[in-house]
């Protein structure tokens, strides 16, 4: 399974993640799974706009404090000075 590591517990603009799998330059649309900085996981589809730009569609899911996160889907470039993805905008 695709998997994306993302530094925060949730995502919001400016979070960066790593990608545990490299991005195709073709449309198709990749199954992930999304884990967090409190072990929570989510189910997530990755659709690659570019090699250095993604639409990712995270399910909603429950961190580990029991708070309830909303499934939501958000924009990342590849910053490539940090080696990182970020999230650019809430879609």
């Amino acid at each position: 399974m695709n998997r994306i590591s993302f530094h925060d517990t949730h995502i919001y603009p400016g979070c960066l993640a790593i990608f545990h799998f490299r991005v195709a330059e073709n449309r198709y649309i990749l199954p992930a799974l999304a884990e967090f900085s409190d072990e929570s996981v989510a189910p997530a589809e990755v659709e690659p706009e570019s090699p250095a730009e993604v639409i990712i569609r995270v399910e909603s899911y429950i961190t580990a404090r029991g708070t309830h996160i909303p499934g939501k889907t958000w924009r990342l470039k590849y910053d490539k000075n940090r080696e990182h993805w970020k999230v650019t905008a809430k879609l």
